[in-house]
């Protein structure tokens, strides 16, 4: 991590003061309600430590750099290269990532060795159990390989990133559900707390008035963004 910090341009002594606060902090076991003593972690920062996520972003970059330097060596071939040149491989949002690769089983190799790589390079330790391999326009047999090479799941369509589905094709009302029912959960809470006490003594009511105006026509399925 701190050749990551050097790769990025900050000087020694940022990196020093970075060095000490992860590898010099002091945590205790709290059990019963009794803390225990105070002792040296000498790797990593508390729980909830605002420098964790900037840290974690600087390490991860330096995948997609790996990424996009395997592709310039001919190494791996991502998808829509005729639109981007060599394709894209590799999206990434916070800890979420997507690796896009075309159908070549050597390449798909040569991810593989890229992955442990990074994760012999950066000290992080990828979960494949809970990552998917996902085809688009294949069969179920070349799925399998790829998913015995990655020792992933077999994963379909639409898949969830950033809390969206995503899908090849136009994705049906049933998909945008769970989102919309997720949005109005948030919405509700919000007005709750929102209303004052005589609008939250209307809501608690049992007894309301709906007025319906024919002359306003809504579709059958709407969606609420």
């Amino acid at each position: 991590m701190f050749d990551c910090l050097h790769l990025w341009g900050f000087c020694d002594t940022w990196v020093n003061w970075i060095k000490a606060v992860v590898t010099g902090g002091t945590v205790c076991v709290k059990l019963n309600n009794v803390e225990g003593p105070y002792f040296i972690s000498h790797k990593g920062v508390r729980l909830g430590d605002p420098l964790s996520p900037i840290l974690f972003n600087f390490v991860a970059d330096c995948l997609a750099r790996m990424v996009k330097r395997a592709q310039h060596n001919g190494l791996l071939c991502g998808l829509a290269e005729n639109l981007i040149p060599r394709g894209v491989a590799i999206l990434q949002y916070a800890n979420d990532t997507i690796i896009c690769l075309k159908n070549d089983f050597e390449k798909a190799r040569n991810m593989k060795l890229l992955l442990y790589l990074y994760e012999v390079m950066s000290g992080l330790k990828i979960n494949f159990s809970k990552s998917e391999i996902i085809l688009v326009n294949g069969d179920n047999d070349t799925q399998i390989l790829y998913a015995e090479l990655f020792n992933c799941q077999v994963g379909l369509f639409p898949i969830k990133y950033l809390g969206v589905p995503v899908g090849p094709g136009r994705l049906h009302i049933k998909d945008w559900v769970i989102l919309q029912e997720k949005n109005l959960k948030k919405l509700s809470t919000w007005k709750g707390s929102s209303l004052s006490m005589a609008g939250r003594l209307t809501l608690a009511c049992p007894a309301h008035l709906y007025i319906i105006c024919p002359c306003i026509s809504y579709p059958k399925q709407q969606l609420i963004l």
